[in-house]
């Protein structure tokens, strides 16, 4: 049964059992009942009643109302249950014939996979076939050539075994003259000894003779050799000294030896007695008169005396006249040369204009007293 219908019923219900009990009051006091009272007093209570039974038929005709409304809504919930049922099916179908197609389609995608793979059986046996027929092409050229190599095989065995029977006889043959050969090889390598023998003694004695042709050789460009005895002078400090003599020294040498004179150092201590060139250092530092008297003090003034004039400058800065024409008076009109170098501190006697014409005749000088080598 609907919900409407039920409330209507109840509600229908109630007014009755209120009714009733309407019916069943009666008054403490008088023990009148509202039946009684509704007579007697019927210009007062009649109205309350009257108004109690509209309200109940309002009541009613409003539960009526509800009651078509409700029987309506009952069809239509009955429509919409059949509507929605066809629907159900509907979709049921649907459903199933949703299935059937996707069972349909996979079965064509497996049948469309087995053809393109009885294709691709299909062309493979076209390839298998067609290498079929090239292997039994190739197999029956191979059956060919292993015939043609069989034939070729017994004709070379043929020709071998000729060949071996030759070459046996051959070798006999041979075997007979290599033991003449032996014999004669034998008179020769004892010929060939014995000329190795005389051949390592003249070897032997060539190299004799060539180490005592050296030794005179060398003994002979000794002999040959001219040497020069020189001393050397200085007051300069020894640090500058050493500095001054040893790269005066290093080229004087290397100049003589072009001229296969060698440079001997004597030892001179100071006196008049010189009996070798002497050259005299005379560092330029202030005026170069005094500094040349104060470099010769106490030196003789002679011919194997040379003055050497050692400028400490920078090549830009060396003077361009030379010491002879300065240093003209008595002092040292008596020497044998006055010759100007250059050196620096750092750098020794470098190499300059001045330098190379001053080494030239530091050795012209030396050279006037070559004597032979003893």
């Amino acid at each position: 049964m609907p919900p409407f219908t039920n409330s209507l019923q109840k509600l229908q219900e109630s007014l009755n059992d209120l009714k009733s009990e309407i019916d069943k009051y009666h008054c403490p006091k008088c023990g009148v009942g509202l039946e009684s009272y509704e007579e007697s007093n019927s210009a007062t209570v009649a109205p309350s009643y009257k108004q109690l039974e509209d309200i109940i038929l309002e009541l009613q005709d409003k539960c009526e109302s509800l009651t078509l409304k409700n029987n309506k809504y009952e069809e239509k919930i009955a429509d919409q249950e059949h509507t929605i049922g066809e629907q159900f099916r509907v979709i049921d179908q649907q459903r199933e014939t949703k299935l059937k197609q996707e069972s349909l389609d996979e079965l064509e995608r497996t049948i469309s996979e087995q053809q393109a793979e009885i294709s691709q059986l299909k062309e493979a046996a076209k390839a298998f076939a067609v290498e079929k027929q090239k292997l039994n092409r190739e197999i029956s050229e191979k059956d060919k050539h292993i015939e043609h190599l069989n034939y070729t095989q017994k004709m070379n065995k043929e020709k071998l075994d000729e060949s071996i029977q030759r070459l046996g006889d051959e070798n006999k043959h041979y075997k007979e003259k290599l033991k003449s050969c032996q014999s004669e090889f034998d008179k020769l390598s004892a010929k060939l000894a014995e000329k190795d023998r005389i051949k390592n003694d003249l070897v032997s004695r060539r190299l004799e003779i060539e180490e005592k042709c050296k030794q005179l050789e060398r003994d002979l460009e000794q002999r040959s050799r001219k040497e020069i005895g020189v001393g050397f002078h200085t007051t300069v400090a020894p640090s500058m000294s050493s500095l001054i003599l040893g790269g005066l020294t290093s080229r004087l040498t290397d100049r003589l030896a072009g001229e296969k004179v060698d440079l001997v150092r004597q030892a001179y201590s100071g006196g008049p007695d010189v009996h070798f060139p002497l050259l005299v250092v005379c560092v330029n530092v202030s005026r170069i008169g005094a500094d040349a008297k104060e470099a010769l003090k106490g030196i003789p003034k002679a011919k194997d005396v040379a003055l050497l004039v050692f400028h400490h400058k920078e090549a830009h800065a060396l003077p361009s006249q030379t010491s002879d024409k300065i240093l003209t008076g008595a002092d040292f009109s008596g020497l044998g040369s006055i010759i100007d170098l250059a050196f620096l501190s750092q750098r020794g006697i470098y190499e300059c204009d001045m330098n190379n014409v001053g080494i030239e005749r530091v050795a012209s000088f030396l050279l006037q007293y070559k004597t032979q080598r003893k």
